[in-house]
């Protein structure tokens, strides 16, 4: 579970990084990014995913992704992660290489020095 001072939850911050932010996307998910702020995390599924269960299983599976990756985040980074109607039975590792691929183009993935 992703701990409650990472998550997202006011209309207005919402709204923020809907018009401000940047919005990449590939097959399996769209991440909208904005850079200002404490990091700050959002997940959603339309019903367009699904029933409540493939829902909740889209959001639970992006949110995992996210929760293990924390530490390689940049700290100044909101995103809001929406599941598309492809997630629907994909694997975990699926839709951790989408997303990862997704931070790594939009650059806000921490550089690893040897």
């Amino acid at each position: 579970m992703l701990q409650k001072k990472y998550r997202l939850r006011q209309k207005s911050g919402f709204k923020t990084i809907f018009e401000l932010g940047k919005n990449y996307s590939n097959k399996y998910v769209a991440i909208y990014i904005f850079s200002k702020g404490p990091n700050r995390f959002a997940f959603i599924a339309s019903k367009k995913v699904g029933n409540a269960v493939q829902r909740n299983r889209a959001k639970r599976l992006m949110r995992e992704v996210i929760r293990l990756h924390l530490s390689e985040i940049r700290k100044d980074i909101q995103i809001i992660c929406i599941a598309r109607v492809r997630i629907k039975g994909v694997s975990y590792s699926e839709v951790e290489k989408s997303i990862m691929n997704i931070l790594w183009k939009a650059n806000i993935l921490k550089k690893v020095s040897k």
